[in-house]
């Protein structure tokens, strides 16, 4: 199998090269990235950015800083294909057929999941920390040894430095981890294992982004990473920030008129959401504040507005939630061909429909046999259970905490749109695979004792 799916990447590799030639492709953000890496050419900051350093590092060492090229495609296409056997052999560890692993590898190299490595953007980069993460995570637990724990924290870190959202993902992999200490059995996780790898990875995450935030600190002023928290909780608040007090009436008066000819502006978004980029200098000009100072601004006066309207503010986040799902294929992906964008929109749907229809079933499983168990009844006199391997349960709620973690923190704090779920879109696939997996084992008539409970199964699946 393994030379199966080697054969796919080279096949895939030549395909992509040949097809996107003019890849890679710069965008709305792209500017912002080569800014950074022109700063960083030097391997020192001399300004303080909006951007994380991560992905302009990579423009760096591939020599893309200022005319991004070939080399940091076939770069991006190498780690999308090491993103993809990573997951591979996870499914493999998982116990999935070999052909079930391969129609997964032969899935993340249709166009839609390549894409982001065709572009000038932090997607691609961010993809492969997370799933290195997960993949020595995983590993890690199967056949504890330190590297891996230390590997799977120092990939987080670099997740954190690529795109700043998961700046705290470690800490919700601790909460998850103990979670499952104790109410999945079947995980086989004790407390002092949950405590022991979400404590190193915090500390790893700790120890990279604390390193940035000191540097940034001693030479800016600013204690984090990039000064752009309060910017993109206002990405949340435009379309009812006409409702801030009146110790903001100068900002508010400046957002609302901008807002309002946005959504007006041909060939705009017509949702006024990107307002505060607009106007930021002039806010900054208005308050006299600087970009660390001015973020902190921006979260004081969108907290309290949201303590103002906090209805506006979730309809907001469930429209992000609703928009978050839709397709996310591109030109490069579609190639102007309306046949192959349906094709795309048709398999995404079939992805998600999947998903959610696993989650439903899972959840409602769990939530009934948790109830069974609150009424104190035995586990062995049960009438159903879930036939799942240690590694199945693993893979699945490790990814599912990945992508549910990217959802929330983007449409909570931000504008929770189609492209900050790319780098998820690969667990997403795990998921449903993994999920298939036990659905398929736990309706097999030979895993059900005449009891009606999975245990022969069960162990069988471990």
């Amino acid at each position: 199998m393994r030379t199966a799916i080697a054969a796919l990447f080279v096949l895939a590799f030549g395909v992509y090269a040949a097809a996107w030639r003019d890849a890679p492709i710069i965008e709305g953000d792209s500017p912002q990235y080569l800014r950074v890496a022109q700063d960083l050419e030097d391997f020192t900051l001399d300004s303080l950015h909006d951007r994380a350093p991560g992905y302009p590092m990579l423009l760096v060492l591939t020599g893309s800083s200022r005319n991004p090229g070939r080399t940091l495609f076939f770069v991006s296409l190498l780690l999308h294909f090491a993103s993809v056997a990573l997951l591979a052999l996870v499914l493999q560890a998982a116990g999935l057929p070999r052909s079930w692993t391969l129609t997964f590898s032969v899935l993340l190299l249709l166009p839609p999941y390549v894409e982001p490595a065709g572009h000038v953007m932090t997607e691609n980069l961010a993809q492969f920390f997370l799933v290195a993460a997960f993949g020595s995570l995983v590993c890690w637990f199967r056949r504890p040894a330190g590297w891996l724990l230390v590997c799977s924290a120092v990939l987080l870190g670099g997740a954190a430095l690529t795109r700043p959202a998961y700046q705290a993902l470690a800490f919700a992999v601790l909460a998850l981890l103990m979670v499952m200490s104790r109410f999945f059995p079947q995980a086989a996780i004790s407390r002092f294992q949950a405590l022991m790898a979400g404590a190193i990875l915090c500390a790893g995450t700790i120890l990279i982004l604390g390193t940035i935030s000191i540097s940034n600190y001693r030479k800016f002023g600013f204690p984090g990473v990039v000064p752009t928290a309060g910017i993109h909780l206002s990405t949340k608040t435009m379309a009812f920030v006409e409702r801030l007090p009146d110790e903001y009436a100068t900002v508010r008066e400046i957002l609302v008129k901008e807002r309002d000819a946005q959504l007006t502006k041909r060939g705009g978004t017509h949702t006024g959401t990107q307002t505060i980029w607009s106007v930021r200098d002039e806010i900054a000009s208005v308050t006299g504040l600087n970009n660390g100072d001015l973020s902190r601004y921006l979260v004081r006066m969108n907290l309290t507005l949201i303590r103002t309207a906090p209805i506006p503010y979730l309809e907001e986040v469930a429209r992000s939630i609703a928009v978050y799902w839709f397709p996310a294929a591109g030109e490069l992906a579609t190639m102007h061909s309306t046949f192959l964008n349906w094709l795309w929109v048709a398999l995404h749907a079939a992805i998600v429909l999947a998903l959610f229809a696993q989650l439903i079933v899972f959840t409602g499983h769990g939530l009934f046999q948790g109830s069974l168990r609150f009424v104190g009844i035995r586990r062995e006199e049960r009438s159903t259970t879930l036939v799942a391997s240690r590694e199945q349960i693993l893979a699945y709620v490790l990814a599912a905490a990945i992508v549910f973690y990217t959802m929330i923190l983007s449409c909570l704090m931000d504008i929770g749109e189609v492209r900050q779920r790319r780098p998820t879109d690969v667990f997403i696939v795990l998921m449903v695979f993994v999920g298939a997996r036990i659905w398929s084992q736990s309706l097999r008539p030979s895993t059900v004792n005449a009891a009606g409970c999975g245990e022969r199964g069960n162990r069988a699946g471990q």
